[in-house]
C-alpha cells in the first residue's frame, strides 16, 4: 500500500495508524498522551498531522491507499502549539530540578518545538502522599488519561479516574478518597505510564538528578528565580537547553539493566534502574512477553530487602543446632561434596 508523507512516496502497511507507520520508520512527531501497550487515548491533541487539508489525531487514524499526509504544514505547526500551550497550563515546568527530567517526552517535546512561555494555573489541590510507595501531585496532572487507562483496562483495578465535574478537574481515586484510603492496590502501573511528575515513586524523589534532593523551600526558592530570569530573558528555551545538558548528565548517575522478577513464576520482565547499589526505580516495558505494562505491588516495590542491613552476606553452614559463618568457596565445596555422595547412593 502507497501513502504520501510531505510529498514523499512511501509503502505502509494495511490497518496501521499513522503514528504507528512514523515509529517504525523513525520519523518522529510528538505525542503525549499515546502508550505503547495502552492504545490511542486522544486526549492531547499534540500528535495532529493533516491528512487531505484536514486535522487529525496521528495516534488513532489509520492509513489508507493513497493517503496523503502532512507533519510540518502551517496548519498543523498551530494546532500542536495550541496543544502544548493546553497541556502546560496545567503542568509547571522546572525541569533541572525534576526527578523525571531525563525521561520527560513533554521537556523534550517543549524544547524541540521552540515553546518560550507556558500560561500555569494551579488547580490548588494538595499533593497526596498517603500511599507508602507512590504521590501524586495534581498540580503536575496534565489530565491525559494514561494512569485511568492503565488502571481501568490493563489492570482491571478500577480504581482511578478524572472527575470531570470538579473545578478544575483531577484524576481521584474511588470517590475521591486519599489513596491509602481507597481500594487501590499499590501494582504501581499508574506510576509507570504517567508522562511527567504527577505520579512517581517515592524511593525516585530526589534520586535521579544533581539538583532535585535539594530541601522543599530550597526548591521552590530556585524554581522561583528560575522563572524570574526565563520572564528577564524573554522565555525558557534557554533555561531548557541547561536542562537538557543536565538530562544527558543524568545517564551516569544511574545503570539500567533488563531483568526478570524473581517473586513468582510468571516472568514478568521490566528494567531495574540503580543508583551505585541501590534500586531506584523498577520501570517495565509494552514489550515484555508475560506482563507488558504491568506489575504487582512486589515487582514495583518490593525490594527494600536487597540493601536491608540485616540481609544475609555470608553464607552459613549449619553445625549441630547453630549455624556459623563460612567462606564461599569452603560453602560451595560442601555443596559439591554432599551431591558426589548423594550420587554414589542413588546413583
Amino acid at each position: 500500500m502507497k501513502i504520501f508523507l510531505d510529498n514523499k512516496t512511501y509503502e505502509a502497511k494495511e490497518n496501521e495508524t499513522i503514528l504507528n507507520f512514523l515509529l517504525r520508520n523513525n520519523i518522529h512527531i510528538p505525542f503525549i498522551c499515546y502508550q505503547q501497550g495502552l492504545g490511542p487515548l486522544e486526549s492531547c491533541d499534540t500528535c495532529v498531522v493533516e491528512v487531505d487539508g484536514h486535522l487529525v489525531r496521528a495516534c488513532s487514524t489509520k492509513l489508507y491507499e493513497g493517503m496523503k499526509i502532512l507533519i510540518t504544514s502551517k496548519k498543523v505547526e498551530e494546532a500542536r502549539k495550541k496543544a502544548f500551550d493546553r497541556i502546560l497550563t496545567d503542568h509547571y515546568l522546572y525541569c533541572t530540578l525534576c526527578d523525571k527530567s531525563s525521561y520527560c517526552f513533554l521537556r523534550y517535546w517543549v524544547l524541540e518545538l521552540g515553546i518560550e512561555h507556558q500560561n500555569y494555573r494551579p488547580k490548588g489541590y494538595p499533593i497526596d502522599d498517603s500511599n507508602p510507595f507512590y504521590v501524586y501531585d495534581p498540580n503536575q496532572c496534565i489530565l491525559c488519561g494514561r494512569c485511568v487507562e492503565a488502571c481501568q483496562d490493563l489492570v482491571v483495578n478500577e480504581v482511578i479516574h478524572i472527575d470531570w465535574n470538579l473545578s478544575p478537574p483531577r484524576v481521584v481515586w474511588d470517590h475521591g478518597t486519599e489513596i491509602n484510603k481507597s481500594s487501590c492496590v499499590s501494582c504501581g502501573t499508574c506510576v509507570t505510564v504517567c508522562p511527567v511528575n504527577a505520579l512517581m515513586e517515592k524511593k525516585v524523589l530526589g534520586e535521579m538528578g544533581y539538583f532535585t534532593g535539594l530541601k522543599p523551600n530550597l526548591k521552590q526558592k530556585l524554581i522561583q528565580i528560575t522563572k524570574e530570569v526565563e520572564k528577564s530573558i524573554g522565555g525558557f528555551q534557554p533555561i531548557l537547553e541547561l536542562s537538557e545538558l543536565d538530562s544527558k548528565l543524568r545517564t551516569t548517575i544511574f545503570k539500567r539493566t533488563k531483568t526478570v522478577c524473581m517473586f513468582c513464576g510468571v516472568g514478568c520482565s521490566f528494567e531495574v534502574w540503580t543508583k551505585g547499589n541501590k534500586i531506584v526505580k523498577v520501570q517495565p516495558s509494552p514489550n515484555s512477553p508475560a506482563n507488558g505494562l504491568a506489575t504487582c505491588i512486589k515487582g514495583k516495590f518490593g525490594w527494600d530487602f536487597i540493601n536491608d542491613p540485616s540481609r544475609l552476606t555470608k553464607p552459613l553452614i549449619r553445625e549441630g543446632d547453630h549455624f556459623r559463618e563460612a567462606t564461599w568457596e569452603e560453602a560451595i565445596n560442601l555443596i559439591a561434596n554432599k551431591i558426589k555422595e548423594l550420587k554414589k547412593i542413588w546413583s
